[in-house]
Protein backbone atom coordinates (compact mmCIF):
# COMPACT_ATOMS: atom_id res chain seq x y z
CA UNK A 1 0.00 0.00 0.00
CA UNK A 2 1.10 3.59 -0.53
CA UNK A 3 1.64 6.29 1.23
CA UNK A 4 -1.40 8.14 0.29
CA UNK A 5 -2.93 5.21 0.50
CA UNK A 6 -2.59 4.26 3.97
CA UNK A 7 -3.20 8.52 4.78
CA UNK A 8 -6.71 7.35 3.10
CA UNK A 9 -7.05 4.33 5.32
CA UNK A 10 -5.91 5.85 8.75
CA UNK A 11 -8.06 8.70 7.59
CA UNK A 12 -11.18 6.28 6.90
CA UNK A 13 -10.27 4.07 10.34
CA UNK A 14 -10.26 7.10 12.65
CA UNK A 15 -13.56 9.48 11.57
CA UNK A 16 -15.38 5.93 11.50
CA UNK A 17 -13.87 5.49 15.31
CA UNK A 18 -14.23 8.82 16.70
CA UNK A 19 -15.62 11.23 14.12
CA UNK A 20 -14.66 13.72 11.68
CA UNK A 21 -14.13 16.40 14.40
CA UNK A 22 -12.13 13.95 16.87
CA UNK A 23 -9.80 13.39 13.82
CA UNK A 24 -6.80 15.86 13.76
CA UNK A 25 -4.35 15.67 11.26
CA UNK A 26 -1.99 14.96 13.81
CA UNK A 27 -3.86 11.69 14.82
CA UNK A 28 -4.17 10.42 11.38
CA UNK A 29 -0.52 10.65 10.94
CA UNK A 30 0.01 8.94 13.64
CA UNK A 31 -1.88 6.36 12.35
CA UNK A 32 -1.03 6.47 9.04
CA UNK A 33 2.69 6.04 10.44
CA UNK A 34 3.89 9.05 8.86
CA UNK A 35 4.56 13.04 9.86
CA UNK A 36 1.94 15.61 8.98
CA UNK A 37 4.23 17.29 6.43
CA UNK A 38 4.05 13.88 4.88
CA UNK A 39 0.23 14.27 4.65
CA UNK A 40 0.36 17.95 3.49
CA UNK A 41 2.24 16.72 0.37
CA UNK A 42 -0.64 14.92 -0.82
CA UNK A 43 -3.49 16.61 0.81
CA UNK A 44 -2.90 20.68 0.72
CA UNK A 45 -5.64 20.70 3.59
CA UNK A 46 -7.76 18.29 5.67
CA UNK A 47 -10.86 18.87 3.62
CA UNK A 48 -9.06 18.30 0.57
CA UNK A 49 -8.29 14.83 2.26
CA UNK A 50 -11.95 13.94 3.63
CA UNK A 51 -13.21 14.71 0.10
CA UNK A 52 -11.26 12.59 -1.64
CA UNK A 53 -11.69 9.77 0.78
CA UNK A 54 -15.74 10.57 0.05
CA UNK A 55 -15.26 10.52 -3.64
CA UNK A 56 -13.46 7.01 -3.15
CA UNK A 57 -16.27 5.54 -0.72
CA UNK A 58 -18.89 6.71 -3.02
CA UNK A 59 -16.85 4.93 -6.05
CA UNK A 60 -16.70 1.64 -3.59
CA UNK A 61 -20.33 1.55 -2.76
CA UNK A 62 -21.20 2.19 -6.23
CA UNK A 63 -19.37 -0.51 -7.69
CA UNK A 64 -20.80 -3.03 -5.00
CA UNK A 65 -24.45 -2.14 -5.70
CA UNK A 66 -23.43 -2.96 -9.19
CA UNK A 67 -21.97 -6.49 -9.00
CA UNK A 68 -24.46 -9.46 -10.60
CA UNK A 69 -26.53 -6.01 -11.71
CA UNK A 70 -28.86 -6.21 -15.07
CA UNK A 71 -29.29 -3.02 -16.89
CA UNK A 72 -32.11 -4.88 -19.26
CA UNK A 73 -33.80 -7.17 -16.49
CA UNK A 74 -37.50 -5.75 -15.21
CA UNK A 75 -37.52 -2.70 -12.60
CA UNK A 76 -38.48 -4.89 -9.93
CA UNK A 77 -35.50 -7.41 -10.04
CA UNK A 78 -32.90 -4.46 -10.86
CA UNK A 79 -34.52 -2.42 -7.91
CA UNK A 80 -33.90 -5.82 -5.44
CA UNK A 81 -30.07 -6.74 -7.22
CA UNK A 82 -29.07 -2.91 -6.83
CA UNK A 83 -30.65 -2.20 -3.15
CA UNK A 84 -29.65 -5.78 -2.32
CA UNK A 85 -25.96 -5.10 -2.93
CA UNK A 86 -26.36 -1.81 -0.91
CA UNK A 87 -27.22 -3.39 1.68
CA UNK A 88 -24.99 -6.38 2.18
CA UNK A 89 -22.04 -3.83 1.21
CA UNK A 90 -23.59 -1.55 4.27
CA UNK A 91 -23.95 -4.69 6.37
CA UNK A 92 -20.80 -6.48 5.60
CA UNK A 93 -18.90 -3.25 6.47
CA UNK A 94 -19.70 -1.29 9.21
CA UNK A 95 -16.60 0.65 8.55
CA UNK A 96 -18.15 1.73 5.23
CA UNK A 97 -21.20 2.69 6.51
CA UNK A 98 -20.41 4.89 9.56
CA UNK A 99 -18.25 6.61 6.80
CA UNK A 100 -21.08 7.41 4.82
CA UNK A 101 -23.50 8.91 7.58
CA UNK A 102 -20.34 11.11 8.87
CA UNK A 103 -19.46 12.01 5.64
CA UNK A 104 -22.67 12.00 4.15
CA UNK A 105 -23.66 14.98 6.15
CA UNK A 106 -20.32 16.81 7.24
CA UNK A 107 -19.71 19.93 6.28
CA UNK A 108 -16.52 19.37 5.45
CA UNK A 109 -17.90 18.39 2.10
CA UNK A 110 -19.05 21.51 0.30
CA UNK A 111 -22.17 20.75 -1.70
CA UNK A 112 -20.80 20.68 -4.80
CA UNK A 113 -18.60 17.99 -3.96
CA UNK A 114 -20.86 16.00 -2.37
CA UNK A 115 -23.06 16.45 -5.74
CA UNK A 116 -20.69 14.75 -7.42
CA UNK A 117 -19.78 12.18 -5.74
CA UNK A 118 -22.67 10.64 -5.20
CA UNK A 119 -23.41 10.93 -8.74
CA UNK A 120 -22.35 7.92 -8.98
CA UNK A 121 -24.70 6.04 -5.97
CA UNK A 122 -27.82 8.07 -7.90
CA UNK A 123 -27.83 7.43 -11.90
CA UNK A 124 -28.74 3.82 -11.50
CA UNK A 125 -31.09 3.94 -8.76
CA UNK A 126 -32.75 7.13 -9.86
CA UNK A 127 -33.33 5.40 -13.45
CA UNK A 128 -34.64 2.42 -12.16
CA UNK A 129 -37.16 4.66 -9.72
CA UNK A 130 -38.28 7.07 -13.04
CA UNK A 131 -38.46 3.66 -15.27
CA UNK A 132 -40.76 2.12 -12.77
CA UNK A 133 -43.08 5.35 -12.21
CA UNK A 134 -43.14 5.42 -15.98
CA UNK A 135 -44.32 1.64 -15.66
CA UNK A 136 -46.67 3.04 -12.79
CA UNK A 137 -44.83 0.36 -10.47
CA UNK A 138 -43.32 2.27 -8.31
CA UNK A 139 -44.86 5.55 -6.40
CA UNK A 140 -44.96 9.06 -8.32
CA UNK A 141 -42.69 11.03 -6.38
CA UNK A 142 -39.42 12.78 -5.83
CA UNK A 143 -36.84 10.23 -6.10
CA UNK A 144 -35.43 11.98 -3.11
CA UNK A 145 -38.10 10.80 -1.16
CA UNK A 146 -38.43 7.07 -2.36
CA UNK A 147 -34.26 6.77 -1.85
CA UNK A 148 -34.75 8.32 1.23
CA UNK A 149 -37.05 5.74 2.37
CA UNK A 150 -35.23 2.75 0.83
CA UNK A 151 -31.76 3.31 0.95
CA UNK A 152 -32.18 5.51 4.48
CA UNK A 153 -33.96 2.30 5.83
CA UNK A 154 -31.61 0.13 4.79
CA UNK A 155 -28.82 2.25 6.38
CA UNK A 156 -30.60 2.32 9.43
CA UNK A 157 -31.17 -1.48 10.32
CA UNK A 158 -27.54 -1.83 9.36
CA UNK A 159 -26.39 0.86 11.80
CA UNK A 160 -29.04 -0.24 14.49
CA UNK A 161 -27.31 -4.22 13.81
CA UNK A 162 -23.88 -3.01 14.38
CA UNK A 163 -24.10 -1.07 17.28
CA UNK A 164 -27.07 -3.01 19.09
CA UNK A 165 -26.15 -6.67 18.27
CA UNK A 166 -28.57 -7.80 21.12
CA UNK A 167 -31.41 -6.24 19.37
CA UNK A 168 -31.49 -8.29 16.86
CA UNK A 169 -31.01 -11.87 18.26
CA UNK A 170 -33.01 -13.37 15.50
CA UNK A 171 -30.89 -13.44 11.78
CA UNK A 172 -32.74 -11.29 9.54
CA UNK A 173 -33.27 -12.32 5.79
CA UNK A 174 -31.94 -9.82 3.67
CA UNK A 175 -34.40 -10.18 1.26
CA UNK A 176 -37.46 -9.63 3.89
CA UNK A 177 -35.61 -6.07 4.32
CA UNK A 178 -35.53 -5.45 0.48
CA UNK A 179 -39.31 -6.51 0.40
CA UNK A 180 -39.90 -3.86 2.97
CA UNK A 181 -38.34 -1.29 0.58
CA UNK A 182 -40.10 -2.35 -2.16
CA UNK A 183 -43.60 -2.22 -0.37
CA UNK A 184 -42.97 1.38 1.10
CA UNK A 185 -42.27 2.84 -3.30
CA UNK A 186 -44.45 0.25 -4.91
CA UNK A 187 -47.81 1.73 -6.46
Amino acid sequence: MDKREQILQATADLIAEHGLQSSPMSMVARHAGCGAGTIYRYFETKEELVQELFRELTHRVSTACLQQYDAGAGIKQRFYVYWGNFYHFMHNSPRSRALMEQLGSSPAICENHRENSMQCLQTEPYRILEEGKEQELIKNLPNEILATMTFGALMTVCRKQHLMPGKFTTKVDANDLINLCWDAIKA
